[in-house]
């Protein structure tokens, strides 16, 4: 077996001579333990430094005066210099740049004793005296208690990296809790193989890993998605005596379904239904969202019920999931009706900005506005918004509804509002469809105000929504105001309108019988391409005498 010890990727002290190492020796298959002697414990498969330096060593000239010289040390750049300085203090520096030393040999640069300094303040003021007392003391002082303090405070402290370094430098054999240190912290830095190798080595030393060290390495495997790996350390675990916990089968179970095993995991499931190991809803959440992610929802419903069957509550995870599968099979109605469910009812699980995220997404894509409009309310009712996306698909949605339904333009307005309000910038498609109802609605000067707005702004404008406002404002008789969008539009903007704009202008004028300005428009569209209709201004010359007074 390869020893731990032989691809340290962290520098914690420059290398040494390495004694030999004994020849390795293979775990057995079952994971007995072995009794090996402790005075073995120095050699066999991990070859160690003939002069392995410590963590202490590199901490010795801050450790003097405690907190002052940590308090000092932090006070210092990551490169040794003092904020506002150039110099480098080479106690404080405690590291060796790359180059040769006396004997030729490439050096490692040492742990930055700043960055030492950092983790050990973390940590709380007993545990910090304690290991800035140990770090005091001569390497040969210091015992595997000792060393074990100290991975543990670095663990703690979140600096897996050096814990992991000073256990492979460590110039003492180390015990169960050492190993148990090092494997959860591999863990931790997402080191499965390493992890493993640890593990392993650990059971051929002799020692009896507990089911934490046991379930840490199956669920960093799982996560790894190296599920055969993860079920032969399940396998040892069961061999060795050392009963699975719950988590030792939830993490199994998810790494099962993270590879599309649904149908194991599913089946692990089942069995542990009827065994005393009884699964939680996490359990069946992590089997009920695998199902949802290949497109199965209906059996993901079933485990959903059968969950509920057995007098567990879901959370809001396992309503999440059931919420996405409906949603990516096409189902947003479904959707709907079941946060709908969570919304009412005694014991009902509360919806969060996520559920309602999944859901009004999906219904409008779907173009179910009215479904979508009804998610938007009791989002908003419950103390959540709505991102600018969403507002934005909203509004339009709502604004082709006018169309249909005249009192759908108040819930435009407001979520428009909304939009702008919450510094989303609308996309022009928004602004348009705006105007357009605004339009149609009656609300025609809003409607002209939001096309200056646009102009303004330099946001392509759509002929149906100019058209539309031109239409609305010559219906009111107010031509001067249609003809000043237009020259807005062809001027401004440089934008041809189109033929039914001028259309719509020409009728309003003939009927105001303002021949001067009929030709006017007849002859810009002309000079434009566009090809209006020659009855509206034949219509003027007809009644003109009339309207001039002057007698047939």
């Amino acid at each position: 077996m390869a020893s731990l010890y032989q691809h340290s990727s962290f520098p914690l002290s420059p290398p040494h001579q390495l004694t030999a190492p004994d020849p390795p020796r293979a775990p057995p298959s079952s994971y007995r333990i072995s009794t090996i002697p402790s005075s073995h414990h120095h050699g066999s498969a991990f070859p160690r430094p003939a002069a392995a330096s410590s963590l202490a060593c590199h901490c010795k000239a801050l450790a003097r005066d405690h907190d002052v010289d940590l308090l000092r040390a932090l006070q210092y750049n990551g490169n040794g210099t003092l904020h506002g300085e150039q110099q480098v203090p080479p106690q404080v520096l405690n590291s060796l740049s790359d180059g040769l030393d006396g004997d030729g040999r490439s050096k490692r640069p040492r742990i930055c004793a700043r960055d030492c300094a950092k983790r050990i303040m973390e940590l709380p003021v007993e545990e910090r005296v304690k290991v800035l007392d140990l770090l005091q003391r001569d390497d040969a002082a210091l015992t595997v208690s000792d060393y074990n303090d100290i991975l543990s405070a670095l663990a703690r402290a979140g600096d897996h990296a050096s814990a992991v370094a000073l256990f492979r430098a460590m110039p003492v054999a180390p015990d169960a809790h050492s190993f148990a240190t090092a494997v959860q912290c591999l863990c931790r830095q997402g080191a499965p193989d390493e992890a493993k190798l640890a593990l392993d080595e650990m059971v051929v030393r002799g020692f009896r890993p507990s089911v934490a060290t046991f379930s840490a390495v199956v669920g960093c495997l799982c996560k790894r998605g190296r599920v055969t790996k993860a079920m032969e350390v399940f396998d040892a675990m069961s061999a060795l005596g050392c009963e699975p916990t719950i988590r030792t089968y939830n993490s199994l179970i998810g790494g099962l379904c993270y590879v599309g095993r649904l149908e194991e995991a599913l089946d692990l499931l089942n069995k542990l239904k009827g065994s005393p190991k009884t699964p939680d809803i996490y359990t069946f959440t992590i089997v009920l969202d695998g199902f949802c992610k290949v497109g199965r929802t209906e059996e993901a419903t079933a485990i959903f019920h059968d969950a509920i069957g057995m007098g567990l509550s879901p959370t809001i995870f396992t309503y999440n999931a059931l919420l996405n599968g409906h949603c990516k099979e096409g189902n947003p109605l479904r959707a709907f009706a079941l946060l709908m469910e969570m919304c009412g009812g005694e014991g009902a699980c509360p919806p969060d900005k996520i559920s309602f995220g999944i859901v009004l997404t999906a219904l409008l894509r779907a173009g179910e506005t009215a479904a979508a409009w009804q998610t938007y309310k009791l989002m908003e009712r419950a103390g959540f918004e709505a991102d600018g996306r969403a507002l934005d698909t909203l509004a339009r949605g709502l604004c082709r509804r006018c169309a249909a339904d005249a009192s759908a333009l108040g819930d435009a307005r407001e979520v428009f509002a909304k939009l702008v309000a919450s510094g989303h910038e609308p996309v022009s498609y928004t602004y348009c469809l705006m105007a357009q109802a605004l339009a149609r609605g009656g609300e025609v000067d809003a409607a002209v105000a939001l096309l200056e707005e646009m102009v303004r702004r330099g946001y392509a404008l759509r002929k149906r929504a100019y058209t539309d406002v031109v239409r609305a404002l010559c219906d009111r008789g107010r031509a001067r105001d249609a003809l000043r969008v237009l020259v807005l539009v062809m001027i401004v903007r440089d934008f041809v309108p189109g033929r039914n704009a001028f259309d719509a202008l020409l009728g309003e004028l003939s009927r105001q019988g303002r021949r001067p300005d009929a030709m006017a428009v007849y002859a810009a569209a002309v000079k434009r391409g566009v090809a209006v209709s020659w009855k509206y201004l034949s219509k003027v010359k007809e009644e003109e005498p009339v309207r001039l007074g002057v007698p047939q």
